[in-house]
């Protein structure tokens, strides 16, 4: 849960600075102390389903999308994952792998 946390603050964050909102900014408009929100962004505390609510339409995003994660991973994950994909691919899939890669990349 501790790792859930982290990576919540730190998308909220994201997000924020993506609006150009202080900490402070984000604060007034979800009716919630600045206090708070730095500790959402720093995993030291949570916050609870209408305060993500909150935040979720301050930031102009949709509530799911604050826990994606997945472009924050590390070089070694993302090459792992990869490489399983890659490798439970049938033959099909791997087609269109490949064809989509070549697309990108020549």
């Amino acid at each position: 849960m501790e790792n859930l946390k982290k990576q919540f603050g730190k998308r909220i964050k994201e997000l924020r600075e993506k609006k150009n909102y202080s900490q402070e900014q984000l604060a007034q408009i979800v009716n919630m102390e600045p206090r708070h929100i730095s500790r959402i962004e720093t995993g030291n505390s949570f916050t609870t389903i209408e305060n993500i609510y909150k935040i979720a339409k301050a930031l102009d995003v949709t509530m799911s999308s604050i826990f994606e994660f997945e472009h924050k991973k590390d070089f070694k994950t993302i090459q792992d994952e990869i490489i399983k994909i890659v490798k439970n691919s049938n033959n099909k899939e791997l087609e269109i792998i490949f064809r989509i890669i070549k697309s990108i990349f020549i």
